[in-house]
């Protein structure tokens, strides 16, 4: 008996001893997918510092050159892989398809450095309005301006649309079986170069019907404009009129640039596909779009390459198609005076006007900053029996308003205050100084057809201009740099609730917060400044991409900066001068040491373009996928959240964890948690009993706070009847029916600056995951509340409720029933600590509160108490007020 008693000893022994290497191993196993979620938050932080970084350069605040270029993709695009790397050694390989799209956009950020610009996009015709940024290597930068027009400005570009070099090339293909789709390039040794090009050509017959149907019968006007990588970014090749006979089959084009050597043409159409004529609707479109496309062609024949010494070469331009009715005015701007313009004696923005045919012209010269005031005017005499632009003639209209007689302007002052806000919009967006083409039309509308750089020459007055900035008043200064340069105007406060159409195009924006909802207002501002926020938030991004002049984090802007008064922003210098510094301005304008002129500035701009912008925001929703990442930040915001998921879920999809070396926390409350230490949550040499001051975690510590506050626990009893008690069956049969291991004690596994609590209180569920340290872009919470037995009207409340306090928080919150889903990022370590503060006392504080939630009167009662208590760091209760009264 004692040799089997001593056996069976050894063999428990032997288990025991297999158990606890088990552990060891989990431990360990546990340990490294925690380290790869650190990894991927340090490697972010480093992937935002870099981005920040070549946004600062494109900010103008250093300058850079190509080997600054090629150093910060090859570091982002280093870390990136890595990011993607250690998101599939967390999630066990369930996002390897991340590796293509990264090596997707790898490919085309090479492309780019190559000055390889087809990688870009392969469009043929792009319609004006669908042309963004990204389209500036393809169609110039002029189109891309007028595209970004419409957004923020009174007055819109014409209607038109952009054949681009794709689309040049098959205009090249005159023969009628490259016209055909279902015929192979015969004259192209890759057949399905030739395919490509028979579907551009396709395309481009498709968008000039449209362009036929919602113009019939007007003139089309073409400008062709050069932009070869290796010249100046936009030279005008030629500028030609088309018109389409709607009788007969038949074109006429007339060369607008050269009238020296004018070109006019009368060509005769020859249909390329027998039958088409038959195939026309009744208003004869695809007819004019065949006209418009054998138009096209003989244009290309005529600027599609140039003489050099070795014979003509192909030329890399843009082919810009806009309908052009007789206009009733047409002028120009030039948002600098040039040399012998009678008004050039003082700086600011001229604007001139004709009145077609034979009226003699206008001009205006207007200040350059919001209210745009008229400086001087030129106005020349009306002949007897002149009509204005409303019909009535020069001699009759003096009767009733003499302003309209003889001798008056042609437009009035808010057709030309729209104009200068426009120009002024366009000119930041080009990042030059312009001459602009502008046209009203009989429908009433005034559109703006073209716009090219100016050559202005420096003004000798601008030293004496400068020596007088030394007597300057300094009303602010301090905050980061967003954007560098000048901007002046009256100040406007604005916030969220400010309605972008009220705000003046012109006006200094100032806010207390840099709010992403702010958006829509930069676009028509002169300048930004705000009390909080910083240069690498999405805000600063936006003021990047428009060129406005910004300062972010600038204390207490708004009481130095009250509404009305007129500031001089310097972005540059992060300081704000009383009233508009005429100097300042011609200064900035005549010192941009680096503009979208310059073809390092265009490189870094088309870089950002794959590295930068955030598409992919909502984790909730079905196409946040891998496969709709479009750039390196989509990429690790997708990894970030899928971490961030991998690791809320954790405890539900590895059940067991309570078996590892966990710790029982000793608490005043009827709670038992259980802790599991990754590194740093727990003192050294604590007792296996835990008491909560030897935890070490800071995001635990927090919670535990507001946990066991006094406040957040309710002393009333909750209100259950037998509705409540069978509407909460389903959810007690659910719960008894889960799998034994899901139902386990409470776990928290903490790190010195991580937690992960799956907790249970009765009825209700919740899931806190957490990362709080100094470096504010590590820093988030993810929550997730579900659960109650009161009946589904009540349980609904209490997710209100809890929605509430969250939002007020700044959470960004989805609710689905009683299920309460919240997330907060990039806070600061105090606030965060307030937050996590506040979910621990909202976990004490809502146990059993759905059965108290008999009206909404109760859910405001309830707000009220839970606010003054644990949310006035959030102004709260200011914020509950609010949504009341807008209800």
């Amino acid at each position: 008996m004692d040799t089997v008693s001593a056996l069976r000893q050894w063999w428990r022994g032997l288990e025991a001893d297999k158990r606890t290497a088990r552990q060891e191993i989990d431990f360990w196993r546990l340990q490294a997918l925690f380290n790869n979620f650190k990894r991927i938050l340090l490697l972010n932080n480093a992937i935002l510092e870099d981005m920040a970084k070549m946004e600062r350069a494109l900010g103008g605040e250093y300058i850079f050159d190509r080997a600054f270029l090629e150093s910060s993709v090859s570091g982002i695009a280093h870390r990136v892989h890595h990011v993607v790397y250690s998101l599939n050694a967390l999630t066990g390989n369930r996002h390897v398809d991340l590796y293509d799209r990264y090596q997707d956009i790898r490919t085309l950020l090479d492309d780019i450095l190559a000055n390889n610009i087809r990688a870009l996009a392969d469009e043929a015709v792009l319609p004006l309005r669908a042309i963004g940024w990204e389209h500036e290597p393809l169609v110039g930068m002029d189109l891309v301006c007028l595209a970004a027009l419409p957004a923020s400005s009174q007055i819109v570009p014409v209607d038109g649309l952009a054949v681009t070099q794709e689309g040049i090339r098959a205009l090249a293909l005159v023969d009628s079986d490259h016209a055909d789709s279902n015929h192979a390039d015969s004259n192209h040794a890759d057949t399905g170069r030739g395919l490509r090009l028979a579907e551009a050509r396709i395309a481009l017959r498709g968008q000039l019907r449209q362009l036929a149907a919602a113009h019939p019968g007007v003139p089309v006007a073409v400008v062709a404009s050069r932009i070869d990588e290796d010249e100046s970014p936009l030279q005008e090749m030629g500028s030609f009129l088309l018109s389409p006979d709607r009788d007969r089959p038949e074109v006429s084009l007339v060369r607008l640039d050269s009238p020296g050597d004018a070109v006019a043409e009368r060509m005769v159409l020859v249909d390329p596909e027998p039958g088409r004529a038959e195939e026309e609707d009744e208003e004869g479109e695809s007819g004019a779009a065949e006209l418009l496309l054998h138009g096209l062609e003989r244009i290309v024949q005529l600027v599609g390459e140039i003489p050099t010494a070795d014979g003509p070469q192909p030329v890399h331009c843009v082919l810009f198609v806009h309908p052009q009715p007789p206009p009733v005015l047409a002028g120009t701007i030039h948002t600098r005076p040039l040399p012998g313009n009678p008004l050039a004696a003082e700086d600011g923005l001229v604007i001139e006007i004709a009145s077609l045919p034979e009226a003699p012209g206008d001009c205006f010269l207007l200040r350059r900053t919001h209210p745009f005031e008229l400086l001087r005017s030129h106005i020349a005499a009306r002949p007897a029996g002149h009509r204005f632009a409303d019909g009535r003639p020069a001699s009759a209209a003096s009767m009733e308003q003499p302003h309209l007689g003889r001798g008056s302007a042609l437009v009035d002052p808010g057709l030309l205050r729209d104009l200068a806000e426009s120009a002024m919009l366009l000119e930041r967006f080009f990042g030059a100084p312009l001459e602009i083409r502008w046209q009203l039309e009989n429908d009433g509308a005034c559109r703006i057809a073209r716009l090219r750089p100016l050559a202005c020459e420096a003004d000798p007055g601008l030293v004496t201009g400068a020596a007088e900035l030394d007597e300057t008043a300094i009303v602010c200064q301090g905050g980061q740099t967003g954007q560098s340069g000048v901007g002046a105007g009256p100040v406007v406060h604005v916030d969220e609730a400010t309605d972008p159409e009220t705000f003046p195009a012109g006006a200094v924006a100032v806010a207390r917060y840099a709010s992403p909802n702010l958006t829509p207002i930069l676009q028509r501002a002169a300048a930004l400044v705000t009390e909080f926020g910083s240069a690498a938030g999405h805000l600063s991004t936006v003021a990047r991409e428009l060129r406005l002049p910004s300062i972010f984090g600038l204390s207490d802007a708004l009481d130095l900066l009250p509404p009305g008064t007129a500031v001089t922003v310097d972005g540059g210098e992060t300081t704000v001068y009383g009233g508009i510094v005429e100097a300042m301005l011609r200064l900035d304008a005549m010192d941009m040491e680096l503009t979208p002129q310059d073809r390092e500035y265009r490189m870094l701009r088309r870089l950002l373009r794959f590295i930068l912008p955030l598409r992919l925001l909502d984790p909730q929703r079905p196409d946040f996928t891998a496969e709709n990442c479009r750039s390196f930040h989509d990429i690790i915001h997708f990894c970030h959240e899928r971490a961030v998921e991998e690791l809320a879920h954790f405890q539900e999809r590895r059940p067991g964890l309570d078996t590892l070396r966990t710790r029982p926390l000793e608490l005043d409350l009827p709670l038992d948690i259980r802790v599991l230490d990754v590194g740093g949550g727990i003192q050294p040499g604590a007792d296996f009993r835990l008491r909560p001051d030897r935890i070490e975690s800071a995001p635990f510590v927090a919670f535990l706070e507001g946990l066991t506050d006094p406040r957040a626990r309710n002393s009333e009893a909750p209100s259950l009847g037998l509705r409540d008690i069978l509407a909460g069956m389903p959810h007690s049969m659910g719960l008894l029916a889960a799998p034994a291991d899901t139902l386990g004690t409470n776990l928290a596994i903490v790190g010195s600056e991580y937690l992960n609590l799956s907790l249970r209180l009765g009825y209700h569920f919740s899931v806190v995951d957490a990362y709080l340290g100094e470096d504010i872009s590590r820093n988030y919470v993810y929550f997730r509340f579900v659960g109650g037995l009161a009946d589904p009207e009540r349980r609904g409340r209490r997710a209100r409720f809890v929605a509430k306090v969250l939002a007020a928080m700044e959470f960004k919150t989805s609710v689905k029933g009683d299920l309460v889903v919240a997330r907060l990022k990039l806070m600061e370590p105090d606030l965060l600590r307030a937050a996590l503060l506040a979910l621990g006392a909202l976990t004490a504080f809502t146990r059993q509160q759905d059965t108290n939630m008999r009206s909404e009167a109760d859910l405001a009662q309830r707000f009220a108490i839970f606010a003054a208590g644990f949310l006035l760091p959030f102004g709260a209760q200011e914020l509950w007020e609010a949504g009341d009264e807008a209800s």
